[in-house]
């Protein structure tokens, strides 16, 4: 069934305006209320066509059919060159559609070079499937590096540049409980560091618990606070429990701004994911800096840590 119709709310606010008192300026407010008891044949008449239209609408509501995101599996490349080997890798899998989430097959197979300001060149190696390394190969401050991915006769680059580095002076903490928990400690964290004054700075932040890393999407850009002495602090770990003695490491990445872009939209997109089916039908991917319609990321960075025992 197909009807054409306005919104109640519509009907309702010309009904009001049709059948309003133009002269009620001077009246007060008990003259207004029994005036408005004297309603017409007419106004009653119109009263029961609405009545009549809310059981019409009501009985006659189509089901509307959400068309939802669907898409071919796509390659996933996560590209980490730092400063430190064990940090030193880059995963490739094959996405699945949003009918499908959390489902990745492993790539093996591909071919993968970076190459160190147009010059040196580095393989590597597939050491397990799906991860891929090269024991030879170290970010250094202010290279510009270039990846690239051959699988299945398809070519995917990216470049990434390695800043100078944002180095932590100190990590300090606040450990107590909230007013409507007691029972429960939580963690607000600060991260003490001088920001370069000649270089937009963009830095990623993980924070791990007794070595194992944490939830969450913490980043700084120094849009407003350039030169600055900074005190960056975040608390919300997921409602994540900290009791005294636990082990508490800030690993500070120095990233270039793509790379920042990259995980504030990843972020961006996952708080619409969480917001319930009133969101959207499927979350925008994330900006990339991979060619070919790949989706993740390459960066190179320089880490700087520190780590602390909780009192």
């Amino acid at each position: 069934m197909k009807i054409n119709y306005l919104k109640i709310s519509e009907i309702l606010n010309k009904y009001n305006s049709e059948s309003a008192l133009t002269e009620d300026s001077h009246l007060n407010f008990k003259s207004r209320y029994f005036a408005s008891l004297n309603m017409t044949k007419s106004g009653f008449a119109k009263m029961l066509i609405i009545f009549l239209f809310m059981i019409l609408f009501i009985s006659c509501e189509e089901v509307i059919e959400l068309d939802l995101n669907s898409a071919d599996p796509a390659i996933v490349i996560e590209a980490n060159l730092t400063n430190s080997l064990d940090k030193n890798f880059v995963y490739i899998t094959e996405s699945t559609d949003f009918y499908n989430p959390g489902n990745y097959k492993l790539i093996s197979g591909a071919e993968i070079t970076i190459t160190e300001n147009n010059s040196a060149n580095y393989i590597l190696n597939e050491i397990s499937p799906g991860k891929y390394f090269n024991q030879n190969l170290l970010a250094a401050p202010e290279n510009q590096y270039r990846i690239d991915v051959n699988y299945n006769n398809k070519n995917f680059t990216a470049i990434s540049s390695s800043p100078n580095p944002i180095t932590i002076d100190s990590i300090s903490y606040v450990l107590e409980s909230r007013p409507f928990n007691k029972d429960k400690k939580f963690l607000e964290l600060h991260v003490h560091f001088q920001d370069n004054p000649n270089q937009n700075d963009f830095a990623r932040f993980i924070v791990y618990k007794n070595n194992e890393k944490l939830n969450g999407i913490f980043l700084y850009d120094d849009r407003l606070t350039n030169g600055n002495y900074i005190d960056f602090f975040f608390f919300n770990f997921d409602d994540e429990e900290f009791i005294a003695d636990d082990l508490i490491t800030v690993e500070l990445q120095t990233i270039d701004e793509k790379t920042h872009t990259y995980f504030k939209t990843l972020r961006n997109a996952r708080a619409n994911a969480r917001s319930g089916p009133f969101g959207s039908s499927a979350p925008a991917n994330p900006e990339t800096n991979w060619n070919n319609n790949a989706l993740g990321y390459f960066s190179a960075f320089i880490v700087s840590e520190k780590s602390i025992v909780l009192n």
